[in-house]
């Protein structure tokens, strides 16, 4: 990959014109419980050479899973999502609505038992994306529900 700071980051993420939710990724003051499953990406951590040994050209790292290996990114110059663990780099192509599925995901799994119904997990769900920015969220998460529910 490019080299990147989190500061050129940041400047990056309002260049693109992407929601403020992905710079409190960076800073790492997302809200609970978003900040256990969306972490500032380990990538950040790494020096110039470390980051080019990934070899991904122009990415803007986005966030990382809750056990930092798994990195979500932005790749810039296809304007579409790459997903890779840290540790062997192999990366997979994404549209963001599959990108962001897994995630939605999990949340309406790990959420579940916080609240009295699947309607009220739903609820708060979208309610933890909202500074997202979702385009068709309601859809998205109702989608998502669906599979949990028929898994």
């Amino acid at each position: 990959m490019n080299y990147l700071t989190r500061e050129k980051a940041k400047e990056l993420i309002r260049d693109l014109a992407f929601p403020k939710f992905f710079i409190d990724v960076i800073n790492g003051t997302l809200n609970s419980p978003l900040d256990i499953y969306l972490g500032c990406p380990t990538l950040y951590y790494l020096n110039h050479e470390e980051q080019s040994a990934y070899n991904l050209g122009n990415i803007l790292p986005l966030w990382e899973d809750a056990g930092g290996y798994t990195q979500y990114t932005y790749d810039i110059d296809n304007k579409n999502y790459i997903t890779f663990d840290i540790e062997d780099g192999i990366a997979s192509r994404y549209t963001w609505e599959a990108l962001i599925k897994p995630v939605i995901y999990t949340l309406l799994e790990n959420e579940y038992d916080e609240y009295e119904n699947i309607e009220q997990t739903v609820m708060a769900v979208k309610l933890l994306l909202t500074d997202l920015s979702l385009e068709h969220s309601d859809k998205l998460v109702d989608d998502v529900k669906l599979e949990w529910e028929n898994s």
